[in-house]
């Protein structure tokens, strides 16, 4: 079960959303950013994550599937809820901003220190993305493809 950490700063939600989903503390991740300073974008998030066994997997946008363009289409179809998820919502503090959430795949953890306790629930929020986080084996080998995606149904 994740413990949700608090933003100190209106800049930080992508690093407190990393350090739920490690395990680890803001100065964990500071240390591991070096000079970078925040706003903190996707990418970090990502870094951050293959470090400590994690993956980010295929995300949407505004709905629960994926479209390639013609002539090649492909729907991914999966309970999003069924996975911790790395969520891009519209700021509830900051208009015209984005903020992250995490989703533990219970309830939702939010950095924003004017929610009171862990979140709101999940249907208070602007969804603008949504990406699953898988975690990898200890060893850092993915484990097998059928384990990893056996609630996903892809058509082709």
């Amino acid at each position: 079960m994740s413990k949700v950490i608090k933003q100190k700063d209106k800049l930080s939600c992508v690093a407190c959303v990393a350090c739920m989903v490690t395990g680890t503390s803001m100065k964990e991740f500071r240390e591991f950013m070096g000079d970078v300073k925040p706003p903190y974008n996707d990418l970090a998030f990502y870094a951050y994550l293959l470090k400590h066994g994690f993956a980010v997997g295929i995300g949407f946008q505004g709905k629960p599937y994926v479209r390639l363009s013609p002539p090649r289409q492909m729907q991914i179809k999966f309970k999003i809820e069924d996975y911790p998820a790395y969520v891009v919502v519209n700021s509830m503090r900051f208009k015209s901003h984005t903020h992250v959430i995490y989703w533990d795949g219970e309830k939702v953890l939010d950095s924003n220190p004017e929610i009171k306790g862990d979140g709101l629930p999940l249907e208070r929020y602007e969804v603008l993305l949504w990406f699953p986080i898988i975690k990898l084996s200890e060893t850092g080998e993915l484990p097998k493809y059928g384990d990893l995606f056996k609630n996903w149904r892809i058509d082709g």
